[in-house]
């Protein structure tokens, strides 16, 4: 069976986990990090294999300076990931990218991060983004890999779902 890509880029506010969601899902260090004191001034990158896909995956500045790179990573994209930092919860940087992602019309997932230290529930993540039942609301902890598979996987389903 060929092998089909997809491009997926994971989106989320400042420190809310891009990078290490990306590095620990792709079970590899980046082939790009840009980065500088621990904030990714570019954009993280990264190739992996999932079932019969050839994913690029792609991780989005999260500080709002950077924000004029969104629509260059988004061009193309066949699915996103809104990465919410649960320690947080939800900021204007999240509705922003929640309304920009769905400007896109593309197949998208929400995945809570840091749920080791502080747990959302995805009903109120759901009421306060005004988001359906259908869109997947995961919580995920990247540093001890929770959940991230199963995002991945919600996503590539509801992307070929679409197709």
């Amino acid at each position: 069976m060929s092998e089909d890509m997809l491009k997926v880029v994971v989106f989320g506010a400042l420190n809310a986990g891009k990078t290490t969601f990306v590095e620990k899902l792709s079970g590899q260090k980046l082939f790009l990090k840009g980065e500088f004191e621990s904030i990714t001034t570019s954009f993280d990158f990264v190739q992996m294999k999932q079932g019969n896909f050839l994913i690029h995956l792609f991780a989005s500045p999260g500080h709002r300076r950077f924000s004029f790179m969104w629509d260059t990573l988004a061009t193309g994209m066949d699915g996103a990931i809104l990465l919410i930092d649960s320690t947080v919860g939800i900021t204007p940087v999240d509705h922003e990218l929640i309304k920009f992602i769905l400007n896109y019309d593309v197949p998208y997932v929400i995945a809570v991060n840091k749920n080791d230290i502080c747990s959302l529930k995805p009903m109120n993540i759901r009421k306060e983004l005004d988001i359906s039942d259908e869109i997947p609301v995961i919580n995920t902890s990247a540093i001890i890999n929770q959940n991230l598979v199963n995002v991945l996987d919600n996503l590539i389903r509801t992307i070929t779902e679409k197709i």
